[in-house]
């Protein structure tokens, strides 16, 4: 837990001291994902430039629009699996919350579980697609997975933290736009950094942006 509210707190203390670029940035996504076609593109680009700024190399906008152009089809794919996956998750637990009985309701604390350990997984998997030299979604979800297993406490710290500037974010209102979701994105990177680091697996010469196409 210790090590999480490290990250939650340096990731605080990072976005403030990058406040104007980050803001900025947040807005450029916000706008975009008003679009709804370019919500994907808009994440990968603002994941990329939020790793630089993890990693101490500062904030280029350039990298933004590079992530995004090159890395259309793969933010598309995330998109789609997380759309089928929420869908699968409303009707199961649609289902299960009005049936009666033992079973359902035990069925239906195993679907809430998963749906919060999905949620957990999402902190890292575009950290990981950014850190990764095999840039495939199916082996960013494997490697997020295997982060949330390995660090459950870890996990679940970072995610009550993200939830509490979702709320302040949602109720505010302004911090939506301004605020939000370049936060989140600079939480997963520097959570993903921390634990690789832990864990001794950080590689030596990760690149700072998205290059390459993705098959």
């Amino acid at each position: 837990m210790q090590a999480a509210l490290s990250v939650y707190w340096r990731t605080l203390r990072d976005w403030y001291n990058g406040m104007v670029s980050l803001a900025a940035l947040n807005a450029v996504w916000f706008g975009a994902a008003l679009t709804v076609v370019l919500l994907g593109p808009a994440t990968a680009g603002i994941y990329a430039v939020t790793h630089s700024s993890a990693r101490g190399t500062g904030q280029h906008l350039d990298e933004f629009f590079q992530a995004a152009r090159q890395h259309a089809w793969l933010s598309f794919r995330w998109l789609l699996v997380n759309l089928l996956v929420g869908v699968i998750f409303v009707v199961n637990t649609s289902f299960y919350a009005a049936a009666r009985g033992l079973l359902p309701t035990l069925i239906l604390i195993a679907l809430i579980a998963a749906g919060l350990f999905w949620l957990a997984m999402q902190l890292y998997v575009w950290p990981f697609l950014v850190l990764q030299e095999d840039r495939r979604l199916r082996l960013a979800l494997r490697n997020a997975a295997f982060l949330a297993l390995a660090s459950p406490l870890y996990t679940l710290t970072l995610l009550g933290g993200a939830a509490l500037a979702a709320v302040v974010s949602v109720v505010t209102v302004l911090p939506l736009a301004v605020f939000l979701t370049s936060f989140l994105a600079l939480l997963g990177n520097q959570a993903v950094l921390e634990r690789l680091r832990a864990f001794g697996k950080l590689p030596g010469a990760a690149p700072s942006q998205f290059d390459g196409e993705q098959e």
